[in-house]
């Protein structure tokens, strides 16, 4: 019997199997490039979030613009159809005057609403999350909306007596960090 044993013995002497040592080592590395992975997607997947955010940003400052825009078209309008005394930024810096900050609403393009003479002054924009209403995922200031976390702003500086500058400011948080995007345009009195 003590042959066949050596025998035994010496057939798995030959193969080689992992040690401990190895297992390990081979556990670590598999370990750091599935963490690797997961530290990808996680990162990618705040990226988004960030960058929905901006686009929100974007759009939000567009339609302040806009609003703007619109108010001085009328005007403009009105001017041309035997209107007297408007001038063409009539409701638009006899309510938010050059350097003071204001905010606008889409729901009521009238609404122009002096804030502050800082940036920060004005509320936070809410919205309409109830489905099937007629305004739903509309932003603006209605307290029975749910408030979300941007502010949007406007200022206006004078350029000349024919143009003015419209700077919007939206401002919101994401986690502990503040967000900001700022868009800035020109408009002029085309008549």
């Amino acid at each position: 019997m003590k042959k066949e044993y050596k025998r035994q013995n010496t057939k798995y002497k030959n193969q080689r199997g992992f040690t401990i040592l190895e297992s390990i080592i081979a556990i670590l590395v598999l370990s750091l490039s599935v963490s690797g992975v997961f530290s990808a997607v996680q990162q990618s997947l705040s990226q988004a979030i960030i960058a929905k955010d901006e686009v929100k940003a974007f759009y939000l400052a567009q339609e302040a613009v806009e609003i703007i825009r619109n108010k001085r078209d009328n005007n403009q309008l009105t001017k041309i159809n035997g209107g007297t005394g408007v001038t063409w930024l009539d409701g638009i810096t006899n309510i938010c005057a050059f350097g003071s900050v204001c905010r606008v609403e889409a729901i009521n393009f009238d609404n122009i609403v002096y804030c502050g003479s800082a940036w920060g002054s004005c509320p936070f924009l809410n919205q309409d999350t109830k489905e099937g209403s007629p305004t739903f995922s509309l932003y603006g200031y209605d307290s029975l909306w749910t408030t979300t976390n941007f502010k949007r702003e406007i200022m206006l500086e004078p350029v000349n007596v024919n143009e003015i500058a419209v700077i919007v400011r939206i401002f919101w948080t994401k986690g502990s960090k503040d967000m900001e995007f700022k868009a800035k345009t020109y408009l002029f009195n085309w008549i």
